[in-house]
């Protein structure tokens, strides 16, 4: 029967099969709501031109759902359902409101930070500075230290997690299935074996128009990593443990190779000393919404 549909497709013919043959067809899928997105407001920090998007107050679903991880480990049989339990248990949250930088901090603002603060650029990755690529190579210490010269903050957990799905707690920051076109990744047919400009996909925005919370670069967020942490987590404004060995880290990079890495929940975490080619950041504030 598939073979007979495929024959007339390849002849470009455009006919209608018998009833006896079409009797296996498919139901037509109901039409899919799509996700009203919140409108976008953005405005610019001042001091490094960046700009930032507005993300409204109010409750959103973080983390993973028993079932989540189990259609998960379903579909990639190689996945152990322990290596998902810090996203566990899902719950609802209250934010207030906070600016989100709509892209990752990039190399010419670093390089803005650091002539002013008579701070070292690093040595440039193997592909060079490019001004409008995210900067790579960057420790906890040195977000930090660009955020409050910056007059912002680093995200908390919290924060990224909204800003990266949106209130409806969506898999991946533009819906619920994977596309790997839709990010700088290592699965991607266009895998470029480096950083690629901000704002290269818009396609694979975040509801509130954040972009590249998938892929690019992994961000550093504020918060010390405790994989137990969801299951006492303030139901308002948590802002992570108050010690720790680790820092968080979010949204896969260009460097990264399973599309695990790339879901909003997921949760990664390095000592805030580390260095690579694939790690930068992103920033936020509290400051009075629009």
């Amino acid at each position: 029967m598939e073979q007979l549909r495929w024959s007339l497709l390849l002849l470009g013919l455009t006919v209608s099969l018998p009833a006896c043959l079409a009797a296996d067809a498919p139901a037509a899928k109901p039409p899919v709501t799509p996700i009203k997105a919140p409108k976008v407001v953005v405005k610019i920090n001042p001091k490094d031109g960046a700009t930032m998007v507005w993300i409204t107050a109010g409750k959103f679903l973080m983390g993973s759902t028993d079932a989540q991880i189990e259609a998960l480990c379903k579909a990639n049989p190689s996945y152990k359902k322990d290596w998902f339990f810090g996203e566990k248990p899902q719950h609802s949250l209250y934010l207030d409101g906070f600016w989100m930088y709509k892209n990752d901090v990039t190399v010419a603002q670093y390089n803005k930070f650091c002539a002013a603060t008579a701070r070292e650029m690093r040595p440039a990755p193997s592909w060079g500075w490019i001004d409008d690529h995210p900067v790579v190579d960057v420790t906890w210490d040195d977000a930090k230290a660009y955020a409050a010269w910056a007059g912002v903050t680093l995200p908390t957990e919290a924060q990224w997690e909204k800003a990266a799905h949106g209130a409806d707690g969506l898999i991946y920051p533009w819906g619920n299935e994977w596309d790997a076109e839709k990010c700088n990744n290592w699965l991607a047919k266009h895998f470029l074996h480096k950083t690629s400009p901000v704002e290269s996909y818009p396609s694979g925005a975040s509801p509130y128009g954040c972009m590249d919370m998938a892929g690019n670069v992994w961000q550093w967020c504020a918060d010390w990593y405790d994989k137990n942490y969801y299951k006492n987590s303030p139901i308002q404004n948590p802002t992570g443990p108050t010690t720790g060995t680790a820092r968080v880290l979010r949204g896969g990079s260009w460097y990264s190779n399973d599309s695990r890495y790339y879901r909003a929940t997921d949760r990664d975490c390095y000592n805030p000393l580390t260095r690579y080619v694939d790690i930068g950041f992103r920033c936020a504030v509290c400051s009075p919404g629009p």
